[in-house]
């Protein structure tokens, strides 16, 4: 077989170098537009408010927290939006209080059109293990093609980083050897 040449690898290089960058460029757009923050807090998994945990972190029976409820499109601030399960959640949501927990009114009491948060995060027990239960993550469902989509991103970027080092390889003349493994006796 012939020897590549060192101008198919100079192309080579800089198509599979173009393409990569053009991927992770597309990718960090994405993050920081907040497309890929919409795929993990994607609907709601029951019926409750939709909240923003880290606006009451400091809440307590003293001084606990009132988040207003209203259709909000974007959480800012003391804010709550009541979802029903499988709705699409507003921007800025980091979790759900469900419907059970306002009605146990040990952590949230429903007052009028507030919330009023006093116990944001509590110990628990579960099989022998102690935990923080916070409203964190709590009744998010995930985009089910958001792991997915990431996966690929990361198989097809290795893909394009190979064949660009590849590409580099040819392109300084480079000529590896595969090694030769031995089976059997020594």
């Amino acid at each position: 077989m012939a020897e590549a040449s060192k101008t198919r690898g100079v192309i080579k290089f800089i198509v599979w170098g173009t393409i990569a960058v053009a991927i992770s460029v597309m990718f960090w757009v994405e993050y920081f537009n907040g497309t890929m923050v919409s795929w993990y807090y994607y609907q709601a998994k029951s019926d409750g408010w939709a909240i923003n945990s880290a606006t009451f972190v400091n809440a307590s029976k003293d001084k606990p927290a009132i988040l207003e409820i209203g259709p909000f499109q974007k959480i800012e601030g003391l804010q709550a939006v009541p979802v029903k399960k499988g709705d699409r959640l507003p921007a800025n949501t980091t979790g759900i209080i469900d419907k059970k927990t306002v009605q146990e009114g040990k952590r949230v009491t429903l007052e009028g059109n507030t919330l009023k948060v006093t116990v944001p995060s509590q110990i628990k027990e579960a099989k022998g293990f102690k935990y923080k239960d916070t409203f964190m993550h709590k009744g998010i469902q995930t985009y089910p093609w958001g792991g997915a989509a990431s996966v690929a991103f990361i198989l097809f970027l290795g893909l394009c980083l190979g064949l660009m080092a590849e590409g580099f390889t040819d392109m300084c003349g480079l000529k590896l050897e595969k090694i030769k493994h031995y089976e059997g006796g020594h």
